[in-house]
């Protein structure tokens, strides 16, 4: 009889009890408000990227904060391997929701900037097929500009400071 009591007991603190874990929001750390300013995709432009990155830094500084002074107070409790455990979890936990707005900002300004780069190539082969004269890209193409310089050595004939 004292069992089928027990047992009823545990039914309804358990009946109790899991609403309120339902309820319970996924991330309750100080990482909660980024993710949800940042949710998953939503950077979609280099001030959006930037922005996030600034922000993680922070974050990640204050999720370390918190973990340091929660495991010392592990160490005040019985259990304490137990509740190192918890807020080690609960700190990678929190890293991990950092790092993935990190990297999806860091993702977002690298394609950015390949993309820039495509542009500028397509610009300058498309400069170069209308026959328009283009920038040279070495150094000794920019410095031959006017034609001789490179090509007979001019520069120390000339006598102009700084050359052998």
């Amino acid at each position: 009889m004292n069992t089928c009591r027990l047992l009823k007991l545990a039914v309804l603190s358990l009946s109790a009890l899991l609403p309120a874990l339902w309820a319970a929001p996924a991330m309750a750390g100080p990482e909660a408000e980024l993710v949800a300013r940042y949710p998953a995709k939503s950077i979609a432009s280099v001030k959006q990227a930037d922005t996030a990155l600034d922000e993680v830094k922070p974050m990640r500084e204050q999720i370390e904060r918190l973990y340091l002074d929660e495991q010392a107070a592990c160490y005040e409790r019985f259990l304490v391997s137990s509740c190192l455990a918890e807020v080690k979890d609960k700190r990678r936990k929190s890293m991990q929701a950092v790092r993935r707005i990190e990297v999806e900002a860091k993702a977002f300004l690298r394609k950015d900037k390949a993309d820039e780069r495509d542009r500028a190539v397509a610009e300058r082969q498309a400069r170069a097929a209308d026959g328009s004269r283009t920038i040279p890209i070495s150094g000794t193409a920019r410095d031959d500009s006017d034609g001789d310089n490179a090509a007979n050595g001019s520069r120390a004939a000339e006598g102009k400071p700084g050359t052998p």
